[in-house]
């Protein structure tokens, strides 16, 4: 079972940076305003930003469901957005195993696992973390017939295979490379078109290589294909979060598409973006007398060692009110990672990197939404890995804001 930990609050520290904007609907003359709702499904969830973005625009919305098999970003979307939610899990393991059984899972987000691998309380915590998420598994198992109601699909496909930092595999179709998921996607929307359920609006995210000269040809062949069913895509945007109040070099492409005529959020975006100033104490932690964030940065500290020291030669920080970090990857023990900070702890005087609080906040998540996380009792590794594969929520709150406007939001 679940790591029970108390955790640490600082809402003087954070209350500016994020504000919960949920709003109870006013009444004019006499009458309620009725506030349509956006119905949202997310496609390779990870840890769910897009949830965390739409909350805080205060959109009235629901996850009609979400596609992942990774059981960590499972249990850690749950945990972030579910937490005070009940689920009753069977008693006999048969039941559990019947419902899960459906669905392909994965422990290292690569390779399949199968469910005999994993302890009885393991099992209960999958079932409870997948109903809570709505989970219906991986993108790969999906049938058309089975997508819930969906107004906005967002698809943020695997990068592994066009990343820098991959091997260039890229996402042609029927390559077989995780970014070739993408396909998947294709298949969902033909038997959704079929159908006659298409979503109104369409979201990708990835990294900015996607218009790299060998994946262009795909990429225009996707957007090909979406215009077939009806869509107009606006042109890609490349957004830093730099320019969206966070103090991380990190670029990421987004393509809005919509059923009818084109939304031209490239444009609109323009006005939502800040000037380039940050506030050292909403995303940093050095208060190393607080027990809480002194462990959090033990756990962050790497051995001093020669390969420790090219790395701090070429991502060595000063932690001060300056302070830009590069892109926070799913490994922040590389050669090129986001940050290296001194310091002096349980390994002696050497390095640290980022916390995962520290982490979490510069990617836009609060600091009540890291220590929901806590109960997992994950490990730095595991925990930056999730971490690093999301998407930086000021950014989708700016798009997300620039697509709807008032349309959904509860006044």
């Amino acid at each position: 079972m679940r790591k029970q930990i108390l955790p640490m609050r600082n809402k003087k520290q954070n209350k500016i940076q994020h504000k919960k904007q949920f709003k109870k609907p006013f009444k004019k003359k006499g009458k309620k305003i009725i506030v349509p709702k956006l119905r949202v499904f997310e496609a390779f969830a990870g840890i769910g930003a897009q949830h965390s973005a739409l909350k805080r625009l205060g959109i009235n919305f629901e996850i009609s469901g979400i596609s992942d098999w990774f059981i960590d970003a499972i249990e850690c979307y749950a945990a972030i957005h579910h937490e005070n939610d009940v689920v009753t899990v069977p008693q006999q393991k048969e039941k559990v195993l019947k419902y899960l059984e459906r669905m392909t899972f994965s422990k290292d987000s690569v390779h399949s696992c199968k469910l005999g691998s994993l302890s009885e309380d393991d099992l209960r915590d999958l079932y409870r973390s997948n109903k809570k998420c709505k989970n219906i598994g991986s993108i790969l198992d999906i049938k058309p017939e089975e997508m819930p109601p969906t107004d906005l699909l967002v698809y943020s496909f695997p990068c592994q295979d066009l990343s820098t930092g991959g091997l260039g595999k890229g996402m042609k179709k029927g390559s077989g490379t995780r970014s070739g998921l993408l396909w998947e996607v294709e298949r969902i929307l033909k038997g959704l078109k079929d159908l006659n359920r298409l979503p109104e609006y369409l979201l990708l995210e990835n990294v900015r290589t996607i218009k790299a000269d060998s994946n262009i040809n795909d990429l225009n062949q996707w957007l090909s294909f979406l215009e077939t069913l009806g869509y107009q895509n606006d042109d890609c945007m490349f957004l830093n979060a730099l320019d969206f109040g966070v103090p991380q070099d990190r670029e990421r492409a987004f393509i809005v598409s919509h059923l009818g005529e084109k939304l031209n959020i490239p444009e609109k975006i323009k006005s939502r973006m800040q000037p380039r100033e940050y506030r050292f104490e909403d995303f940093f932690r050095n208060d190393y007398n607080n027990p809480t964030l002194k462990s959090e940065a033990d756990k962050a500290q790497l051995n001093k060692t020669p390969s420790r020291e090219k790395m701090w030669e070429i991502n060595g920080r000063e932690l001060n009110a300056d302070t830009i970090v590069r892109t926070i990857t799913c490994n922040m023990d590389r050669t090129h990672c986001a940050a290296l900070f001194r310091y002096n702890g349980a390994k002696g005087d050497s390095y640290r990197r980022p916390t995962i609080r520290e982490a979490f906040l510069l990617m836009g998540f609060t600091e009540e939404e890291y220590e929901r996380t806590l109960s997992l009792d994950y490990s730095y590794r595991k925990m930056n890995k999730l971490i690093g594969n999301s998407i930086v929520v000021n950014v989708l709150v700016a798009i997300f804001d620039s697509m709807f406007g008032d349309k959904y939001k509860c006044r």
